[in-house]
């Protein structure tokens, strides 16, 4: 159960800035216009033969009461949101499935101290609750697949598959979306992202990856270079598809003789988060 307690004119849900890592909640979005405040707990007395109905993960079960019991519900109180939030982390609520755990960034006057508590929102069985996410995030990536530019008249275009694996760090827009599946909160990100990528990659050099030099590779050789490469990716379920502009520096003295030593690319990647697969169901930070 619950009540509601209004806010006095002038209170406009101010909060303190935060430029990067939070989410938004936007009462123009549906499930997102009221938010509930635990306050404390009511103690009832249910009498011998009372017929009660209680809605358990979305089923509605029903059942007669065989002795007076004495009973404790938490006490909700219901806030209007009158303007977009930002949330510092979420929590799905594994004891209440579709509730969603709020913890907001501060709230700075006065008259919304209250509001600096951990709230929830409700998600209607089989409806989905969609937030927006701007956060930072290291991911491993690779770029098994780099578009290499003609070089002259001498070496023609090309793609090369070298293997490379290394991190990345990026800048991200998510939409997250919360779908209330009766027995469990379902979890799904798409978004996009911008960020810059560095590691290790393997090459191959042999008399045609070195044809501009004067060397003889007719015994292939390997070599090991670093690649530095900012790009573009799209966020799928905590895989990433990537775009890079990137560099290969070598790092063995063999490498200065491949043709692509230090010469810009275009490379297609993929990112893996552990984390946003790991967490579907824990605290979302």
């Amino acid at each position: 159960m619950f009540t509601s307690f209004g806010q006095s004119k002038g209170h406009e849900q101010l909060q303190k800035k935060k430029f990067i890592n939070y989410y938004l909640l936007n009462p123009k979005i549906s499930h997102q216009d009221t938010v509930y405040f635990s306050i404390g707990k009511r103690k009832e007395l249910l009498k011998a033969g009372w017929v009660v109905v209680e809605n358990k993960k979305g089923f509605v079960v029903q059942k007669t009461i065989e002795k007076d019991t004495l009973i404790e519900s938490v006490v909700d109180s219901a806030v209007q949101v009158n303007r977009t939030w930002k949330i510092e982390n979420i929590n799905v609520n594994l004891s209440d499935i579709g509730k969603l755990n709020l913890n907001p960034v501060v709230f700075v006057n006065s008259g919304d101290k209250m509001l600096n508590n951990i709230a929830h929102v409700k998600i209607p069985v089989n409806d989905v609750l969609v937030l927006k996410h701007f956060h930072t995030k290291w991911s491993a990536i690779t770029i098994p697949f780099s578009i290499r530019p003609a070089i002259g008249g001498n070496v023609r275009s090309q793609v090369t598959n070298e293997f490379k694996i290394g991190s990345a760090f990026s800048l991200n827009y998510d939409w997250e979306f919360y779908k209330n599946r009766r027995l469990e909160i379902k979890r799904n990100t798409y978004g996009l992202s911008f960020g810059f990528g560095f590691g290790l990659g393997r090459i191959v050099l042999d008399n045609a990856s070195t044809s501009l030099s004067l060397e003889n590779y007719d015994n292939e050789e390997q070599g090991l270079a670093v690649f530095v490469t900012p790009g573009l990716g799209l966020n799928i379920k905590g895989f990433k598809i990537l775009g890079f502009f990137g560099y290969d520096i070598g790092l063995t003295s063999n490498v200065n003789d491949w043709n692509y030593n230090k010469r810009p690319y275009l490379g297609i990647g993929f990112g893996f988060d552990f984390w946003t697969l790991k967490r579907a169901s824990n605290t979302i930070n």
